[in-house]
C-alpha cells in the first residue's frame, strides 16, 4: 500500500478507504534538531502529502503530520494508520539524514 496516491477520478479512488479511518491511527513524534518548518514540510510533500495548513499540517492517504517549531528545530507529530506509521517514519528520517 502506498504512502499516498493520486486521484484517478474513478472507482480506483475508493481502493484505500480503509486507511483513512482516523480512529485506527497511531501517533508518534520526532524531534528534529536543526530542521526548519519549511524543510520538514518539503520532505512530507515528497512522501506524498498535501499541505493543509502552510508550515503546520500536511496529510496524505492514511496519515497526517503536524509540524511544531521549537528553539532547536521542529517536532513532527505523525498520525497514521498502524500499517503505515513505521514506513512513514523511516522514510522521513531518511530524508532528514540526507538533509536535502
Amino acid at each position: 500500500m502506498p504512502i499516498s496516491t493520486s486521484s484517478f477520478g474513478d472507482e480506483r479512488d475508493n481502493r484505500y478507504t480503509q486507511y483513512q479511518a482516523e480512529d485506527e491511527y497511531e501517533s508518534e513524534a520526532l524531534e528534529c534538531d536543526g530542521v526548519s518548518a519549511a524543510q520538514a514540510e518539503g520532505w512530507l510533500k515528497r512522501l506524498g502529502g498535501g499541505v493543509e495548513e502552510k508550515l503546520r499540517l500536511v496529510s496524505g492517504i492514511g496519515w497526517k503530520a503536524e509540524i511544531a517549531e521549537r528553539d532547536e528545530g521542529v517536532t513532527v507529530t505523525f498520525r497514521a494508520h498502524d500499517e503505515l506509521l513505521d514506513d512513514l517514519l523511516r522514510r522521513f528520517e531518511e530524508w532528514m539524514e540526507r538533509g536535502v
